[in-house]
């Protein structure tokens, strides 16, 4: 029924995308879907895609695995979404393969993963250009681990390597410098570890994808963390694939109207304003209110940290170094008189899409009102969703589908029949009887002949669509997944659960501890000791005294 309603979804609405795959045994074992809406998501904010299996979805423990992003609001956005049944680099491509056959091969800037084995292989064999970034935050949670207690706890190396590794706004050279520094400082040359994640910086090192276009935008895959924990809220762990998606769908609706909200909102509202900056007031105008409030501080900032430094230029272009007393250091702008066309050493345009600071002063102070169109990057304004939408083979898709154009005539009904009914108040019983008459003929011939459906029959009912007779698929085989069982913890994180856990008090030791009378230490050993000293006085009892003759 699952891969039935998915058959009839690429059938009835345009754009809709699936395939599947079974195994030797006609087992289903991946999936991957893709409806309009989500491919359009995609061609509109695919900079930057994240992807994060998560378990425990379906009762068959597939692993669920959808594609996210950030869409204009700054909020995650689904691309697509995928079921397989075992985490191995086989399934990895497949999936891949169909993700980018889905958006017509068009591939991210970055892809975010975390260190995943099978993904280490299977990412560079399908994207050929997209670079293979990794989860900043699942590295930098095992530093005091690796590092050891010592160094963890009593010194403040983890803190300064924090602020190194993430610090967006160095340079390659820089980040090296200060990394060897650091490294040189606590005597840690000889932490294999350490040594082997600088071997690999230009997979997650922010340095080292400034120059990427939007390369900035997300650093780890804690937004797919934060869908999946979304997700969850939708999904049974012991549910069907067909109850998998009938919650996946509800998922994605509440997903999808939390977007038209925020829509509704950046229209017909205009946000909080703080400075009176003409290049503030036309961004009010174009970014979406989220984007635009990223926008005003970058704005108030330039007022309060930016002034000017020394200046030289060239044939076309001038050379302005701003100083900035917040980051304490100099960035220089080149600018284009004649185009308004300006770069920041800072790259802050480059990285997240809107101009910095250091642009806003210089063009503010030569008395530029809006922002030049080059730097109005579509992604980030209002209008984006009213882009016309085209499928893979640039066909441009209806904006209603059958399945919409049905739940209008049904929602016409409902509105035909309540108006109805207002009216029949004021007329006599036999109307009403005359109408319960036509309803009841007319569900009759609606109705199938026997009034007992079978379990099949009920959920071909609530899908709106029959098994198919051609497709021989049985269900996929459980799986046994590193997250499908209990999750096994560690001593530390043990010991870190007991401390958090809320002391009690015991009534055998009469104090505040964790543990009860029940399993109090001290009860068990006054247990085993009186235990012992029944034991041995029965002995004692068993024979008599010997007597000496």
């Amino acid at each position: 029924m699952f891969i039935n309603q998915l058959q009839q979804l690429s059938e009835t609405r345009e754009g809709f995308y699936y395939a599947f795959d079974v195994d030797a045994d006609q087992c289903l074992c991946r999936v991957f879907w893709a409806d309009a809406e989500a491919r359009r998501n995609y061609s509109l904010y695919g900079e930057a895609v994240t992807f994060d299996p998560t378990y425990s979805t379906n009762r068959y423990n597939m692993i669920f695995s959808p594609f996210t992003g950030v869409d204009h609001h700054k909020k995650s956005v689904t691309f697509g979404a995928s079921l397989m049944s075992r985490e191995n680099d086989l399934n990895f491509n497949w999936i891949f393969e169909k993700f980018l056959d889905a958006m017509g091969g068009k591939e991210p800037h970055c892809f975010f993963t975390d260190q995943c084995p099978a993904m280490k292989i299977a990412v560079p064999a399908v994207f050929k250009t997209a670079a293979h970034r990794l989860c900043m935050w699942h590295i930098m949670q095992k530093v005091p681990e690796k590092v050891g207690p010592t160094v963890a706890k009593e010194t403040d190396f983890v803190s300064r390597l924090n602020s190194v590794v993430w610090d967006c706004d160095l340079e390659p050279s820089d980040f090296e410098e200060r990394w060897f520094g650091l490294i040189s400082e606590f005597q840690m040359e000889d932490n294999g570890w350490l040594s082997y994640m600088f071997s690999i910086r230009q997979r997650w090192i922010p340095a080292y994808y400034r120059d990427i276009p939007l390369g900035c935008l997300l650093r780890t895959t804690q937004r797919s963390e934060s869908e999946n924990s979304f997700f969850k809220r939708f999904e049974n762990p012991r549910g069907t694939l067909v109850e998998f998606w009938l919650r996946f769908q509800s998922a994605m609706d509440q997903q999808r109207y939390r977007q038209k909200s925020l829509d509704r909102d950046s229209d017909h509202s205009l946000p909080q304003t703080k400075t009176l900056l003409r290049l503030k007031i036309h961004a009010s105008t174009v970014y979406t209110h989220s984007l635009f409030y990223d926008f005003q501080q970058q704005c108030v900032d330039s007022l309060h940290s930016c002034s000017a430094g020394d200046s030289s230029r060239d044939a076309t272009t001038r050379f302005l170094d701003v100083e900035d007393s917040m980051f304490r250091k100099t960035y220089t702008v080149a600018l284009n008189p004649t185009t308004w066309d300006a770069s920041c050493s800072c790259k802050l345009f480059e990285r997240k899409g809107y101009i910095c600071k250091h642009i806003i002063w210089i063009l503010s102070g030569k008395g530029v009102k809006k922002i030049p169109d080059k730097y109005l990057l579509s992604r980030w304004t209002k209008n984006t969703k009213k882009m016309p939408l085209y499928d893979v083979n640039g066909q441009l898709m209806d904006d209603f589908t059958a399945s919409d154009v049905s739940k209008m005539h049904i929602s016409s009904a409902c509105s035909e029949f309540y108006s109805t009914l207002t009216l029949l108040k004021a007329q006599p019983a036999p109307k009403v009887t005359e109408l319960i008459h036509l309803l009841t003929t007319f569900r009759q011939q609606l109705q199938p002949v026997s009034e007992t459906m079978t379990k099949q029959q009920e959920l071909e009912m609530l899908l709106g669509c029959r098994s198919s007779t051609e497709l021989h698929i049985l269900p996929p085989v459980e799986s046994k997944n590193k997250g499908s069982g209990k999750r096994l913890t560690s001593k530390k994180q043990q010991c870190i659960a007991k401390v958090q856990k809320p002391k009690r008090f015991c009534n055998n030791c009469k104090q505040m501890a964790h543990h009860d009378k029940r399993n109090c230490p001290h009860s068990s050993s006054d247990h085993a000791s009186s235990h012992q000293s029944a034991d041995n006085a029965s002995e004692v009892s068993c024979f008599p005294p010997i007597v000496p003759f």
